[in-house]
C-alpha cells in the first residue's frame, strides 16, 4: 500500500511514519509538512491513501481532501487529528477513518485495513465493469423507472417503496460507498436510531432480493459500514450531464437535450435528501438552453432556438428574463399569434397563483409589438 504522511508537525510525522512502518506491506512516499507540496505530488503520482491533519494553518485537511475528491483515482483519506469536532464533516468528503491523536496501534491497524477492504472493493468494481454488459436502464428525469434490457426493456418490479429509495439514494451517490448512519439521517430522519437501524436491515435485505433478479453478485456491498451499489447502468442523468458539459452543442445535440429532460430528478418522488441535486441540474439546465438561445437567436425560423425559450418558458416561468426573450423572439419572427398567447397565459398563471400582474417592463414591451400590428 503507498501512502502519503501530511501533518504541520515534524515530531507527528516521524511518530507516525515508525507506527506504520510495524504493520508493514506499507509503503511512504513521502511526509510533508507542506499541504500544497503534498497535493501537488499526488496530482502527479498518486496515492492509495493519505494520513491527513486537519488544522495545518494555510490550508484545512477538510479543503485539501475535497480537492482530492477531484481527482480521477482520488485515495483513502484518514484524518489523524487532535480534534474531534470535525468528525462528522470529514465522512462529508468521503474519508475511510478518522483517528484521534495520540493514535493507538489498535486503531491505527483498524484504518488501515479499511484502506485494504476499501482497495478490494475497487478491485471488485473494476471486474464487473470489465465483465458486465450494461442491461440495465435508469429513466430518472420525470418519473424514475429502471428497466432490464432482454429482448424489450422491461420495467423493473419495486418490492418497497422504501427499497425503491434507498436504490436512488446509493445509485445517485455514483458508485460512492455511503455511511451507514447518514443513509438512516437521509431516509429515516424522524426515526429512533435502534428503530431506523432495523427497517435499514429490512429494505437492505429486500434490495438485495431485487439485484439478486438480474444475476449480478455483489451488487450491494457493505465494507466499513458504508453501502455502495455496484451494477452496469446507463441512465438519461448520466447522458444529460455528458451533453450539458458540451461548451459549444452542436444542433443535434440540443435536440437530444430538449428531449431527455422530460421532467426534474425524481419529480414524481417527493425525495427531500435530493433537493439540492435537482435544483442544480435544473439551474444548470437552463442556463444551457438560454446560452444557445441567446447565440443562435437571430437565425429566424430556427426550431431548436424556439424550443429553447417555450421550455425556459414553462419550466421557470415566473422568471422575468425568460419571457421577455419569447415575446422579444415572437415579434422578431413576425409570430404575433404566439405572442398573445404566451402572453396571456403568463398574466393567468401570476395571477392565478400568486395574485400578481406582470410588471411594467413587461406590459410596455408586449403594448409595444402589438401597437406595430
Amino acid at each position: 500500500m503507498r501512502v502519503l504522511l501530511v501533518d504541520d508537525e515534524e515530531i507527528a510525522l516521524e511518530v507516525l511514519e515508525r507506527m506504520l512502518k510495524k504493520i508493514g506491506d506499507i509503503q511512504i512516499l513521502g511526509k510533508y509538512t507542506d499541504p500544497e507540496k503534498a497535493l501537488a505530488r499526488l496530482k502527479t503520482e498518486g496515492a492509495d491513501a493519505v494520513f491527513l491533519d486537519l488544522e495545518m494553518g494555510g490550508r484545512h485537511g477538510l479543503q485539501f481532501a475535497q480537492e482530492l475528491l477531484c481527482m480521477d483515482s482520488s485515495p483513502g483519506v484518514i484524518f489523524v487529528t487532535a480534534y474531534s469536532q470535525y468528525a462528522v464533516d470529514a465522512f462529508e468528503v468521503d474519508a475511510v477513518d478518522y483517528l484521534l491523536k495520540p493514535v493507538t496501534m489498535t486503531r491505527l491497524e483498524r484504518a488501515v485495513q479499511k484502506i485494504e477492504e476499501r482497495q478490494r472493493l475497487k478491485r471488485i468494481q473494476k471486474v464487473q465493469s470489465n465483465g458486465n454488459k450494461t442491461n440495465i436502464w435508469i429513466h430518472s428525469l420525470g418519473a424514475f423507472q429502471m428497466f432490464t434490457e432482454e429482448e424489450a426493456l422491461v420495467p423493473m418490479r419495486w418490492r418497497t417503496k422504501k427499497g425503491k429509495e434507498m436504490f436512488c439514494y446509493l445509485w445517485l451517490n455514483k458508485e460512492k460507498p455511503v455511511n451507514k448512519y447518514r443513509i438512516l439521517e437521509e431516509l429515516w430522519p424522524e426515526v429512533a436510531l435502534d428503530k431506523g437501524t432495523a427497517l435499514l436491515h429490512t429494505t437492505v435485505y429486500q434490495l438485495r432480493k431485487v439485484i439478486k433478479e438480474l444475476q449480478i453478485e455483489d451488487g450491494l456491498q457493505y465494507i466499513n459500514d458504508q453501502y455502495v451499489l455496484n451494477l452496469p447502468i446507463k441512465s438519461d442523468l448520466d447522458e444529460l450531464k455528458d451533453l450539458l458539459e458540451e461548451t459549444n452543442p452542436a444542433p443535434e445535440q440540443m435536440k437530444r437535450i430538449l428531449e431527455l429532460y422530460e421532467g426534474d430528478l425524481f419529480e414524481l418522488d417527493e425525495y427531500n435528501w435530493c433537493i439540492y441535486e435537482r435544483q442544480s441540474l435544473k439551474n444548470t439546465y437552463l442556463s444551457c438552453l438560454q446560452k444557445y438561445a441567446e447565440k443562435n437567436r437571430k437565425e429566424f425560423q430556427n426550431e431548436i432556438v424556439e424550443k429553447c425559450m417555450q421550455k425556459m418558458f414553462k419550466m421557470d416561468i415566473y422568471n422575468e428574463r425568460y419571457v421577455i426573450m419569447l415575446i422579444n423572439y415572437y415579434a422578431d419572427t413576425g409570430n404575433t399569434k404566439e405572442m398573445m398567447e404566451a402572453y396571456k397565459y403568463y398574466c393567468k398563471v401570476l395571477w392565478e397563483d400568486l395574485g400578481i400582474v406582470p410588471s411594467r417592463k413587461v406590459i410596455e414591451l408586449y403594448r409595444k409589438y402589438i401597437k406595430k400590428e
